[in-house]
């Protein structure tokens, strides 16, 4: 996938929210932190294991996981899954199928997306 691709999920197209997850957890001014999010968002579609990300940020798996809590309020492994949420949620409202949207943004099938679609509804009410 071309980091163009891989990137044109933050981009909003009117109907979606003001802020993109990806943006939104942007706002911190840890280097580190920003080094890690770019080798994910490079890749949001793949499965990054935490040792990648780790020795990608020149540090131990456990500081990984603490600066990136610490300065987006999510974890390393969680954060792709929230930008395969949000680049799937851009592709329904294109008019993508659930399962074309779900095999493009990254999840294992429809379900996953389903469930964590559901999830993400529950939670914002």
């Amino acid at each position: 996938m071309s980091q163009r691709t891989a990137r044109s999920h933050a981009h909003r197209d009117g109907i979606a929210a003001q802020v993109s997850p990806m943006l939104r957890r942007r706002s911190h001014v840890d280097e580190t932190v920003h080094r890690i999010q770019d080798l994910i968002e490079s890749r949001f579609t793949e499965r990054l294991p935490l040792r990648l990300l780790a020795k990608a940020a020149g540090c131990s798996e456990r500081t990984v996981t603490r600066l990136f809590r610490q300065a987006t309020g999510l974890t390393p492994l969680a954060y792709p899954s929230t930008l395969r949420l949000e680049r799937a949620e851009h592709l329904l409202r294109q008019g993508a199928t659930i399962e074309a949207a779900a095999r493009e943004a990254g999840f294992r099938d429809a379900r996953t997306l389903r469930r964590l679609r559901a999830r993400a509804r529950a939670a914002s009410r």
